[in-house]
C-alpha cells in the first residue's frame, strides 16, 4: 500500500495544480507555424498517513514539470494522458493499473483511503517512517515531427535499502498529435531483441549471462524508447534487466548495425518515416 500511496500523493498534488490554473505559461516560437504553450508548475506536498494498525508513515513529494498545455496550436490531452501514464507505470514504480485509473479518473477511485492522509507543514526523519518521492518532467527536445519528454523519477520507501530512479520517455508526433508507441514503429520483435542484445554487448560488454534473462529465454521488449538523430534508444530501467549495480541501460539501435533489408525488416513503414531512414 505504501509503494501505492506515494505516487497518488503525487497525482492529488499534479491534478490539484492543473485544475487550480496554476499556470506560468511560456510561449515557444519554434518556426512561424508552430506555437506551444507549456505551464510551468512546481511543488511540494508533504503528508501523513496512519493506517489501520495506528503506524504512521510519513510522505514528501516533489513534483516539477514543464506541462504541455498547446501543441502547436492544439490542444494536445493525449500527451498529458500518455505522461500520466509513463509516470505511474515505469518499471521502477512498480504500480499497479489502478493507481494510473486513479490519474485519468479520481473520483472512480476507492481502494484508497483518503481520509487517512493527513497534510503537514514539515516532516523530519526521526518522526517516523519517512518516504520521498521525486518526479521532474522535461521536455527533452522537438523537432520538425517529434516531440519527446523524459521523466526522471526518484522514490525511497520508508525503510529500503537504497533508493530507485528512472528516466522514463514519451514520444509525441507532432503531424498526428498522437503518442508513439513502440508497436507503432517495430515490425519484428525478434529482431528488435537480437539487435538489443547486440547493441548491450557493444555498448557495456554485457553478455546474456549478465542480464535478467526470463525462463522462455527471450529478452524483455523495451518498455522505454526514444529517437534521436535517426537512431532508436531502447531503455531499460533499473532492475528491469539487470542488477542495480549496473543501472539503467540505454541500448542505441544504429543503422549501421543491419542491413538496408534489416532495417525493412525491423521498422513500420511509419517507423521508418520517425527516424528519418534513406534507403
Amino acid at each position: 500500500m505504501n509503494k501505492i500511496l506515494i505516487f497518488v500523493l503525487t497525482a492529488v498534488t499534479i491534478l490539484c495544480s492543473c485544475s487550480n490554473g496554476n499556470n506560468n505559461a511560456d510561449m515557444l516560437a519554434d518556426n512561424d507555424t508552430t506555437l506551444c504553450q507549456f505551464s510551468n508548475i512546481k511543488l511540494n506536498k508533504m503528508y501523513s498517513y496512519c493506517d489501520k494498525d495506528g503506524d504512521t508513515t510519513y510522505f514528501d513529494n516533489t513534483f516539477t514539470a514543464l506541462w504541455p498545455e498547446i501543441i502547436n496550436g492544439k490542444p494536445c490531452d493525449e500527451l498529458q494522458q500518455a505522461l500520466f501514464r509513463a509516470m505511474t507505470d515505469s518499471a521502477e514504480l512498480n504500480q499497479l493499473d489502478m493507481v494510473a485509473d486513479f490519474l485519468l479518473n479520481p473520483a472512480s477511485y476507492t481502494e484508497c483511503d483518503i481520509n487517512r492522509l493527513t497534510p503537514v507543514k514539515a516532516v523530519k526523519a526521526d518522526e517516523g517512517k519517512l518516504s520521498t518521492s521525486e518526479v521532474n518532467v522535461v521536455m527533452e527536445r522537438m523537432t520538425d515531427r517529434l516531440l519527446t519528454y523524459r521523466l526522471s523519477t526518484y522514490s525511497y520507501m520508508a525503510g529500503g535499502a537504497h533508493g530507485i530512479y528512472a528516466n522514463n520517455y514519451v514520444t509525441y508526433d507532432l503531424d498526428s498529435c498522437k503518442a508513439v508507441t513502440l508497436a507503432d514503429v517495430i515490425a519484428d520483435t525478434t529482431l528488435l531483441r537480437s539487435t538489443i542484445l547486440k547493441s548491450i554487448k557493444q555498448a557495456y560488454d554485457y553478455g546474456t549471462d549478465d542480464l535478467f534473462i526470463p525462463d522462455n529465454g527471450l529478452l524483455p521488449l523495451p518498455r522505454d524508447f526514444f529517437i534521436q538523430d535517426q537512431v532508436l534508444h531502447a531503455v531499460y530501467q533499473v532492475y528491469e534487466i539487470a542488477s542495480y549495480a549496473q543501472g539503467a541501460i540505454d541500448a542505441p539501435i544504429y543503422p549501421y548495425m543491419l542491413k538496408p533489408e534489416e532495417m525493412k525488416r525491423l521498422f513500420t513503414p511509419y517507423g521508418l518515416q520517425l527516424i528519418d531512414y534513406d534507403f
